[in-house]
């Protein structure tokens, strides 16, 4: 069952919106929108993902967004095709919602410029108002840019008098994002005017949390700043962390449970400590990955040099995160006495738990790094099966069974905290080990209590403490 309360989106408030691109962005928001009783046509050029959707599943791995997904097609509040001109002739309001992948050290917005050029053809003989939302991540400046011009150059018309023009960033993290859009922090509506703004806040009517109206470039500039202050956080985590890892008895966990007490991050209300979810990010472990925060900072640094503006700051936290996994590596082997021939497990695939998403994440690195420095390596991940055998090929070998995993290795390195390991049966499988050698990677197993001869080495921690 989901957990949210939402208000159902009745008579003059129902909307019929067109969403282009139906990745974890486009069709969450597509899905969650017609939940609460708008009608909605998911717009992508795949036609077997279009026919997934259709048939009332979700071609991606997402917590809840199956159930919420059969439930909206059942109902007829949602569709999926390859036909743009037709879902937009029947849509009041378009979302771009399609991928802006890095490219050449910036970030790509041929996709969105395409799809604004599509938009915009079929906005020239129309005499109604419809109003065009970029959903997708870009840099600041592109939606009254780039956007306002293709849609323009394509339609004939002016924004704000032919058309609307919004900027509408997400804030959905892979693993809960049906929740996130359910139960939202903030709705951000960036707008070219208020008529335009006023559109969008009718369509996110239902959802009581502050609606942050705001020109457009502020709009595109909040979804990069939240980005990069987690991505900062986590990189500030694992520096500490490198230095607790070479001081004796250093330990970065408990240096941080120290700092989470400070009542600036964790006030005290009513006697009783308010425990914010930021402060997750502030620990730290193998480095962030995945398709948000790499790809994010990098985009937004390069975006400010471009325009002369030198951001050092950012450049440290992506430096401090790409060394990362090198570092956590070069423990493991002083561990083995080197890694040449040596059969290490790795215990996670995806960049985070409950995402099959493999995109930028830490474990990327560490099995790569692993494979150069001559490592046999086996692999274990409960959702990233498929993206892991497109990746690596017989590289590596997947294993179907913890068992199977950790028989006969010399060292298991967990990369992801799936909640399946924390309830494994360490003492028989660390029996099967050929050298009992465990690397925790996110620190999510120092609550299990290791047979003895077993060498666990937690990140953070200095060379007395393990």
């Amino acid at each position: 069952m989901l957990a949210f309360v939402w208000r159902q989106a009745r008579g003059g408030c129902v909307m019929k919106v067109a969403i282009f691109g139906a990745g974890y962005v486009g069709l969450v928001t597509g899905a969650c929108l017609a939940h609460i009783g708008h009608q909605v046509v998911c717009v992508d050029v795949d036609a077997a993902k279009v026919a997934e959707i259709n048939g009332g599943r979700s071609p991606i791995y997402e917590p809840g967004l199956d159930d919420i997904l059969a439930g909206v097609r059942a109902a007829g509040r949602l569709t999926a095709s390859t036909d743009a001109d037709a879902a937009l002739a029947a849509s009041e309001l378009s979302m771009i919602a399609v991928g802006t992948p890095p490219k050449d050290g910036r970030i790509d917005l041929g996709y969105v410029a395409e799809v604004s050029t599509t938009i915009g053809r079929s906005l020239a003989n129309r005499g109604d108002r419809h109003t065009v939302v970029v959903k997708s991540t870009v840099v600041p400046g592109t939606t009254g840019g780039l956007v306002r011009d293709a849609l323009e150059r394509a339609s004939g018309k002016r924004a704000g008098v032919g058309f609307g023009l919004c900027q509408n960033p997400e804030f959905l993290r892979e693993g809960c994002a049906v929740d996130d859009f359910m139960n939202p922090d903030r709705i951000v509506i960036g707008e070219f005017d208020a008529r335009s703004g006023d559109a969008l806040a009718k369509l996110y009517a239902p959802f009581e949390c502050p609606h942050v109206r705001v020109a457009l470039v502020n709009s595109e500039l909040i979804k990069y700043a939240s980005n990069t202050l987690l991505a900062t956080l986590i990189s500030f985590s694992n520096e500490l962390y490198g230095l607790c890892e070479v001081l004796p008895g250093g330990d970065g966990e408990v240096v941080m449970d120290g700092l989470h007490l400070d009542k600036r991050l964790a006030p005290i209300d009513g006697g009783k400590r308010i425990v914010p979810q930021i402060l997750g990010y502030l620990r730290g472990g193998v480095g962030y990955g995945g398709s948000c925060l790499p790809k994010d900072l990098n985009a937004l640094r390069a975006h400010a040099e471009a325009m002369d503006v030198p951001m050092p700051l950012l450049r440290a936290v992506m430096g401090v995160n790409s060394r990362r996994p090198a570092l956590v590596i070069d423990a493991l082997a002083r561990a083995l006495g080197g890694l040449k021939g040596k059969r290490v497990a790795v215990m996670g695939l995806a960049f985070k738990p409950d995402t099959d998403d493999l995109r930028e994440s830490p474990a990327i690195p560490l099995v790569d790094g692993l494979l150069a420095a001559g490592a046999e390596v086996r692999a274990f991940d409960t959702h990233a099966v498929a993206s892991a055998r497109a990746r690596w090929g017989d590289a590596i070998t997947i294993a179907p069974s913890p068992e199977a995993l950790f028989s006969g290795i010399d060292a298991a390195l967990l990369a992801t905290a799936w909640p399946l390991f924390r309830s494994w049966d360490y003492r028989t499988l660390v029996a099967a080990m050929r050298t009992k050698v465990i690397v925790d990677g996110r620190n999510a197993l120092r609550h299990v209590v290791w047979p003895e001869g077993t060498r666990y080495i937690a990140v953070g921690r200095g060379p007395q403490a393990s």
